[in-house]
């Protein structure tokens, strides 16, 4: 599966599309006072998202300065070779020649009449038949967004979650593998935990499922991502659908991660900090195997009223 492409298929079905994501995804755990709580009262717990093992994570930027040159009045080189970046995919290369001379030229140019040049500029690379002129406006209007127009709230909403996105948001890590060596020694306790395998085919929280993209490197600008999430929007639009665009770069704010964690294999259930959204069944659960005798007889009891499968698994 290409994650990217199943993030905006979600997003362009208002994320009410059927779950595309592995039948079982699994929780590593140490035995801790949380245990039984989390299974009898079957719920996921959404950790804060500074609380995480990834210092990184959900970390975002405002930095208007980066994309605004305020001396000249004009978007500056970064803001503009990003514009371009967006539309590079769903245009010809040798449309792309000239980028770094559009940069310049808008770098420099009158306010007045830089929309129009930039509109002509983007219509020589954007897709056939598409308007590129509310493209620019809309980049403009973020640009300059004023965060006391009410007009604005929806924008104020979607900055706001970013800006306070490590405090705010909380997730529920899971993993499509039970067999990571990495996992077992640093989330279930050097195998003397356990590993829940959840089934995610029949849970009814399955559309709030998203997938991890792992990256060599994270735009955590706010403002250039939102740029890119409404560029796909209007290209997938002005194209009525025909032109699949990417609009998840917002989303993506919190999905990505850098390489280095690539073997996680994670996908994430994202929502308020500290939540307790209700947990998908369990089908079994695997124990460690330097998990001591007393938490497995434990486990095992539990298993047994519940009717879950226990696998104790061999060094």
């Amino acid at each position: 599966m290409n994650k990217i492409e199943y993030l905006n298929k979600r997003i362009q079905l208002n994320n009410q599309c059927p779950y595309e994501g592995p039948k079982s995804l699994f929780k590593y755990r140490p035995f801790d006072e949380h245990i039984f709580d989390m299974l009898e009262n079957r719920y996921l717990y959404l950790c804060p998202a500074e609380k995480l093992d990834d210092p990184t994570e959900c970390i975002t930027s405002l930095d208007i300065d980066k994309i605004y040159n305020v001396d000249k009045d004009s978007m500056s080189e970064r803001m503009v070779d990003s514009i371009m970046r967006f539309i590079k995919p769903y245009s010809k290369e040798r449309d792309f020649e000239n980028a770094s001379i559009i940069a310049k030229t808008l770098a420099t140019m009158d306010p007045s009449n830089r929309s129009e040049y930039m509109s002509k500029q983007l219509k020589n690379a954007a897709p056939t038949n598409i308007d590129t002129a509310p493209i620019v406006k809309s980049i403009e209007e973020l640009q300059n967004l004023d965060l006391q127009d009410e007009k604005t709230d929806q924008l104020k909403w979607l900055i706001g979650l970013a800006i306070n996105a490590r405090q705010k948001i909380g997730i529920c890590s899971l993993s499509e593998n039970n067999d990571i060596d990495y996992m077992w020694k640093n989330y279930a306790a050097d195998s003397s935990g356990y590993c829940i395998e959840y089934d995610m085919e029949h849970y009814e929280g399955n559309k709030d499922i998203l997938p991890v993209i792992y990256q060599d490197e994270r735009e955590t600008n706010i403002i250039i991502q939102l740029v890119g999430s409404f560029i796909g929007q209007m290209i997938t639009g002005f194209s009525n659908g025909q032109i699949a665009a990417d609009k998840s770069h917002f989303i993506r704010l919190f999905l990505t991660k850098y390489k280095k964690w690539e073997y996680q294999n994670e996908w994430r259930l994202i929502g308020e900090a500290n939540g307790k959204p209700s947990a998908p069944s369990v089908r079994r659960i695997y124990l460690g195997k330097n998990v001591v005798d007393e938490n497995k007889q434990k486990m095992i009891q539990y298993a047994d009223k519940n009717k879950i499968e226990v696998v104790i698994l061999k060094g």
